[in-house]
């Protein structure tokens, strides 16, 4: 029996973190959401180069690029991962059922679960996902009652403990060509409620010394885009949001940094399988950034 390779073993772990730099687009980036120093990102991703033998990234005037044998990686990358997660659940003997509900606070905590959704569909092809949007009291009282399985939102504004927590940066964002006049009332495209972090958003423009006006409200995330796309006024959305439209991070003098949002996973109790495993995948995802 073939027991150990001759050619070295890829690392799950340092597969992670090399998605993780792709998903965010740099090192530094990736770096700052796993509360990491650059260097010690950067020492990782030279550790994996040194164990494929082969350059990965490319740094240029946009910041990096994934090298030829770099994109090849990636492709298996997502693969491996997949693989892994599933022989674990199998292993563990979980089977799937249907549905799995989730509820979610508002569309910007959909930030960072499309990989761990789309993984789950990957390990559970059969399993119904049915992902509601909700006011965190109510996702409290629907995990309460049984109607959800797992919730996303930010931990200070529930009342139960989480199951793990991420903190998401968030950057301005506007369509090309758009002009911040710091002596002019800013228009701003907001997420309709109170939120504790659009609460302190709107508090860092004051303190900036900025006017502001409310030019456009929703609770939806692609109204939210269709807006700040058309031109209404500029956003504060997950870069990921940012890269996936046709809107460009706004940098500005006048503007203060925009603010990082601390979510949080919360369960219902005792779980089917296929929310457990919902579940799990999702604490490797944001594991693969922290």
């Amino acid at each position: 029996m073939k027991v150990q390779s001759p050619i070295g073993n890829l690392e799950v772990g340092l597969l992670r973190k090399f998605a993780a730099v792709v998903e965010y687009g740099s090192m530094g980036k990736a770096a700052a959401a796993a509360d990491m120093t650059q260097p010690a990102v950067s020492q990782q991703m030279l550790r994996l180069e040194k164990i494929v033998g082969q350059k990965l990234f490319t740094r240029g005037r946009n910041g990096i690029a994934l090298t030829s044998h770099g994109d090849l990686l990636f492709k298996y990358v997502q693969r491996v991962l997949d693989l892994n997660d599933e022989i674990l659940l199998r292993l563990r003997g979980d089977r799937p059922h249907s549905p799995v509900a989730v509820g979610i606070s508002s569309g910007i905590a959909m930030a960072g679960l499309a990989p761990s959704f789309r993984r789950f569909q990957n390990l559970h092809p059969q399993s119904e996902l049915h992902v509601t949007t909700a006011v965190p009291k109510q996702i409290d009282a629907l995990l309460s009652s049984g109607d959800l399985h797992l919730g996303v939102a930010e931990p200070s504004t529930m009342r139960r403990e989480t199951v793990i927590r991420w903190e998401l940066q968030l950057e301005w964002a506007a369509p090309k060509r758009f002009q911040v006049d710091q002596y002019r009332v800013v228009p701003l495209v907001l997420f309709e409620g109170s939120s504790p972090w659009q609460e302190n958003l709107l508090g860092s423009l004051r303190d900036a010394g900025l006017e502001w006006h409310v030019a456009f409200e929703s609770a939806s995330m692609d109204a939210i885009l269709a807006a700040t796309q058309s031109g209404l006024g500029i956003a504060a959305l997950p870069a990921e949001f940012v890269r996936n439209s046709r809107l460009i991070p706004l940098s500005h003098p006048a503007l203060p940094l925009a603010p990082k949002i601390e979510l949080g996973l919360f369960e219902a109790g005792v779980l089917p399988n296929n929310a457990r495993t919902l579940l799990e995948v999702v604490q490797n995802c944001v594991s693969a950034t922290n």
